[in-house]
């Protein structure tokens, strides 16, 4: 009998789900867990594609755009727990009308490729798994490059708890360093109007920390289906610059979100996401308002385990 309501009770905090402990995007795939062999390397694709919401004053059409954030990924498992990978990223946006109202072409654009390190198990405080990455980013895209970076490093903390078989909570902390040999930077890309003056201030001040960090809330339906809700905060550290006469700066925005996860076979899941990032200062007067339409994005996501 005592033997029964243990194993009744450890059921309650061991995962039999076909899911990831934490929902998150890139890890959102199978492959196998056997460790020490030439299986162990694996290639994935990630991508997640949304549509960027209209600037102020400019109606979209029928001939959006869409923008994608994609990734090729080399992985090799040093263990059932433990993988390295290196992603190479890219952008591609389709040919339509962009966020501005002009038509644009389509456009692929490198972004910066990073070597990850990736622990499943770092054990256990109390009945909460913990977990986590560590990001190391290369300067290789053109906006890092104007930027003048060097590298950015991201942690990645995860802490779940799963107090029912399809229910759990988790607590994800993202925070990024970046180091840089300048402080601000001018983007190039910034068009002129017919006087030939920029069209909007092209200066910036380069970011110097961030932190993402949510509660997330996870309800797995069935092998198939899982649907998670996102709760936090998005975090940004700017520098100053007394060339530019800019000053430093914390910006701080709500990040709410909604995913419905699927996984139809194994190596190939997507996930229907809606998020909101609301910023918690006002905007030329107007009070701060959530969940508005302006700062709402619909995306989804695909990973493929390609071999």
């Amino acid at each position: 009998m005592l033997r029964k309501a243990s194993l009744l009770i450890a059921s309650l905090f061991v995962s039999t789900s076909a899911f990831a402990a934490v929902l998150d995007g890139e890890d959102f795939v199978s492959a196998s867990s056997v460790g020490g062999r030439a299986n162990d390397w694996s290639l994935t694709f990630f991508s997640i594609a949304s549509q960027q919401n209209m600037q102020n004053g400019k109606e979209a059409t029928s001939t959006r755009s869409v923008d994608t954030y994609d990734y090729l990924s080399t992985n090799y498992k040093l263990g059932r727990d433990v993988k390295v990978a290196m992603n190479i990223p890219f952008t591609y946006n389709t040919a339509g009308q962009n966020n501005y109202g002009d038509t644009v072409t389509a456009n692929f654009k490198l972004q910066d490729i990073h070597f990850v390190y990736t622990n499943y198990d770092l054990g256990y405080f109390g009945p909460i798994d913990l977990s986590g990455k560590v990001k190391v980013y290369l300067p290789t895209s053109k906006f890092s490059q104007n930027a003048g970076t060097i590298t950015k490093i991201r942690l990645e903390g995860y802490a779940d708890w799963q107090f029912t078989r399809r229910w759990s909570v988790a607590y994800v902390a993202k925070p990024d360093i970046y180091w840089q040999s300048q402080t601000a930077n001018v983007n190039t890309e910034v068009e002129y109007d017919d006087n030939g003056m920029f069209v909007r201030d092209p200066r910036g001040t380069n970011k110097q920390f961030g932190l993402e960090h949510y509660l997330q809330v996870q309800w797995e339906l069935n092998e198939m289906f899982a649907l998670s809700s996102k709760t936090g905060f998005d975090e940004t550290w700017y520098h100053g610059s007394n060339v530019e006469g800019l000053e430093s700066s914390h910006r701080t925005s709500l990040r709410l979100g909604l995913n419905l996860w699927i996984k139809p076979v194994r190596g190939v899941s997507f996930s229907l996401g809606v998020g909101n990032d609301t910023s918690l200062e006002s905007y030329r007067g107007e009070d701060v308002k959530i969940w508005q339409p302006q700062n709402t994005q619909y995306t989804l996501m695909t990973n493929i385990y390609v071999l």
